[in-house]
């Protein structure tokens, strides 16, 4: 029975231990504002905000979906979107986002973690493009 007990316990751990590790833990956003680059001027558009809760579960999911890099690129050109994430807490993160980075995938950093995130999934990529449009 201690056994039983023993191993059910160390199951339970690395659960949680995985579920640490592999999600990236954007949460508790309160409101996002963000802004698109216009590439034919050089300058980024109006701010747009983002009061609506379900689609700032959307963004949150999606963002959390990325996969996370710890490397940094130089990049050849301008991102296409900056959002800004802003917290129940009060506290504040710049997401800037290159849509279609590489073949199939979108690519979006932080100013506050180190790395760069990709997301690969096709749904995932056409949902974000679609609330940020």
């Amino acid at each position: 029975m201690k056994k039983v007990i023993g191993v059910a316990i160390l199951l339970i751990i690395i659960f949680f231990v995985i579920i640490f590790m592999f999600t990236n833990d954007f949460s508790n956003i309160a409101k996002i504002e963000y802004q698109k680059y216009n590439y034919t001027n050089g300058s980024f558009g109006e701010v747009i905000i983002i009061n609506d809760k379900d689609r700032i579960k959307q963004i949150t999911k999606i963002l959390n979906k990325g996969k996370h890099y710890k490397i940094a690129y130089k990049k050849v050109y301008h991102e296409t979107y900056k959002l800004i994430l802003m917290y129940e807490d009060g506290t504040t993160e710049v997401i800037r986002i290159w849509k279609d980075f590489g073949p199939d995938v979108d690519m979006f950093e932080s100013d506050t973690r180190f790395g760069v995130y990709k997301i690969k999934n096709k749904k995932s990529r056409e949902k974000l493009s679609e609330i940020l449009n």
